[in-house]
């Protein structure tokens, strides 16, 4: 987006800040500022717009900030019509939902010729290629306001215009004599026999020229979808379909509308012979938002002031009635509580907030569930004990209690229609799985949901399910988590960790001295060992942890255990993990530690 110095000034007439400050203003209210040139002595800055501010896609929304920021007055440079003589009703149709709000009028008797020098300049600083005085006033009004709008020569389009989805047409050319192909889905303004205009791109078919006498203009803003999939479609992306696929403001137009209206009137001649059509279906909701003005503070971390808070959302152009503030609809970005704190942040200044100091905040207490921390704890500490952890599929195909089981509707699975009412069927499934697989002494277990009904209510609570294929060490890994569990088959313990009355005593403790400095990378090296016989294997990690050593053993385990068919002997792989000590002298120890030498 480019804006001009002076043009600025038209709606701020009292601004007096240096472009180097005022580049710097612009990017702290939230417009990143990339430069600023000069262009046949105009100062030119180049900005960089947030998607949400279509607003500032025009002066107009820039100087309604820099107003704030600044607590300057803001110029209007827009007037009402006065010259309205006719009857005449112009044979407008607007056919499609996608247009939001249309203002058009007829002018009569214009003189068109090139353009003044200042609107030349203008549209040079703009990167825009001046066409002639109707056209060159349009992008005008266009890049002063963020709205689009066109001029039709009704010598060529006749008064007969029609906005709708095209159904008939098979192909436009744009003014620059570009050929589109279309189909039914381009939102398009045409007369009942010609294709004359897309809703972001003006039509050859009427196209205004220095012989132009009677032309009807118009302001419009449409479903910004519908032109953002047009543009898209169509290939073609002009300076009004990037404004169009905004959120602009429907209750902008008649300013834009007059402004327009009048500068044609005043550089061109002519008259108004018609009245203003103004299509306006469906007028804008504006939300009202609860505001806290101290919320300001504690979002910042920095003390504002709130009478500056709602003296600056008053400025902004918010009406405030108590706690409750309606944005003014040009900024349609605003529809939260956080969005107005937003706005009182950046007025007040970002660079205020101090880079030395620590931002003061409100200590909170921590609400989340003791529950969750036990679940945390007790799948790490169940890790550390050796257990793989599962995950099974909630819906199952048998209850455990017909009288409490909750059956699911349009189940993905047409038997498991049931939510589980406890974690151990699916566990014994698990443990069938692992059995076919051959994989020896398992011990695994889950925390999930299990579901019931109690009465007309629904019940969900969290569950640990546990299987050791050992009883005994099962029934000692649950003493050592402080949990008392009934052992079902021998094999299988669940736990409803929802009953527990103060999960927070069931937490395994930390011990906080159980720290580690590490003076270099830990070393992993694999070994196998070739046994005669079958060996417990916690005896064996137990005796090789003892041979290297806890000042250089990081971790020792035994990956896989294989039984060789042809000769009956037993492989165990064995993954040792070396710290504070270097790669050459941990291969060594490896080496001679599992007989590798």
């Amino acid at each position: 987006m480019k804006i001009i110095y002076s043009e600025l000034k038209k709606f701020l007439p009292d601004l007096s800040v240096e472009p180097q400050q005022l580049r710097d203003d612009l990017t702290m209210i939230g417009h990143f500022t990339n430069f600023f040139e000069k262009i046949d002595n105009e100062i030119v800055f180049d900005l960089d717009i947030k998607v949400n501010r279509g607003d500032c896609l025009g002066y107009y929304g820039l100087a309604k900030d820099l107003s704030v920021f600044y607590n300057l007055p803001l110029q209007n440079l827009s007037s009402t019509i006065d010259d309205l003589k006719s009857n005449y009703s112009l044979p407008i149709q607007v056919n499609t939902s996608n247009v939001k709000r249309v203002m058009a009028a007829k002018i009569c008797h214009i003189k068109n010729s090139s353009s003044p020098q200042w609107l030349q300049t203008f549209l040079k600083c703009h990167a825009s290629k001046s066409i002639n005085t109707i056209v060159d006033l349009t992008n005008y009004i266009m890049f002063l306001y963020g709205i689009p709008n066109h001029a039709f020569d009704t010598s060529k389009s006749t008064d007969n215009l029609i906005w709708e989805m095209n159904s008939k047409f098979k192909e436009f050319t744009s003014l620059d004599g570009s050929k589109l192909t279309l189909n039914n889905d381009i939102l398009m303004i045409n007369n009942p026999n010609k294709s004359l205009s897309l809703s972001f791109w003006g039509g050859e078919a009427c196209a205004i020229d220095l012989e132009t006498t009677d032309i009807i203009v118009e302001v419009a803003i449409y479903d910004r979808t519908t032109v953002r999939q047009n543009s898209r479609q169509l290939k073609s992306v002009t300076e009004a379909s990037i404004r169009l696929e905004k959120d602009l403001d429907p209750e902008l137009i008649p300013t834009a509308f007059n402004h327009l209206v009048n500068l044609i009137l005043e550089n061109c001649g002519g008259q108004i012979t018609s009245q203003i059509f103004d299509h306006y279906p469906q007028k804008i909701e504006l939300p009202e938002i609860e505001f806290n003005p101290q919320k300001a503070s504690l979002v910042s971390g920095i003390e504002i002031p709130t009478d500056f808070s709602l003296d600056c959302l008053a400025r902004l152009g918010c009406q405030i009635n108590n706690s409750l503030i309606t944005p003014p609809s040009v900024r349609k970005d605003i529809s939260i509580e956080a969005d107005l704190i937003e706005e009182v942040v950046r007025f007040w200044g970002y660079q205020k907030i101090p880079l030395n100091q620590p931002l003061v905040f409100k200590e909170l207490a921590d609400i989340t569930p003791k529950e969750i921390y036990l679940i945390e704890s007790l799948k790490d500490k169940l890790v550390e004990l050796g257990y793989d952890e599962v995950l099974t599929w909630p819906l199952v195909t048998t209850p455990v209690d017909e009288k409490t089981v909750i059956t699911t509707q349009n189940s993905i699975n047409s038997e498991a229609i049931y939510l589980r009412q406890s974690l151990i069927p699916s566990l014994v499934q698990q443990l069938d799985q692992y059995n076919r697989f051959k994989l020896p002494e398992t011990q695994f277990f889950e925390i999930g949901k299990v579901f019931s009904k109690a009465g007309d209510d629904y019940v969900e609570k969290n569950a640990l399910g546990i299987y050791h294929y050992n009883p005994a060490q099962l029934l000692e890994n649950l003493q050592q988590l402080n949990l008392e569990a009934k052992i079902i088959d021998n094999n299988f313990a669940e736990i409803i960790i929802d009953n527990l009355s103060k999960p927070e005593n069931y937490i395994p403790k930390i011990n906080e001295n159980n720290a580690f400095e590490l003076t270099s990378q830990i070393i992993t090296l694999d070994a196998n060992l070739i046994l005669e016989t079958k060996e417990d294997p916690t005896k064996l990690i137990a005796k090789y942890s003892d041979i290297i050593g806890p000042k250089i053993l990081w971790k020792l385990i035994i990956t896989d255990i294989y039984q060789d068919p042809k000769t009956n002997k037993y492989r165990y792989t064995f993954q040792a993990s070396y710290f504070n000590t270097d790669d050459k002298t941990a291969k060594v120890l490896h080496l001679k530690t599992f007989d590798l030498i």
